[in-house]
């Protein structure tokens, strides 16, 4: 499974928006929106996957905690 398919396959998983990943990775939402569509040759990055599985891995330990 490649960078792309696997943040592709969170953000389905946890059936989140534009705005919520551009929010974790720290871009822009029509940024997000074209590494989502892959326009022009953009792509999700290993930096976004670590950043966007910390911080929801995080907040699941923070919900496991209650």
């Amino acid at each position: 499974m490649t960078t792309q398919e696997k943040v592709l396959y969170i953000i389905e998983l946890l059936e989140l928006s534009d705005r919520q990943v551009s929010s974790v990775i720290g871009k822009a939402i029509s940024t997000v929106t074209h590494k989502r569509a892959q326009i022009g040759r953009n792509k999700f990055t290993d930096e976004d996957l670590q950043k966007l599985k910390d911080y929801y891995i995080d907040t699941l330990n923070k919900i496991k905690a209650i």
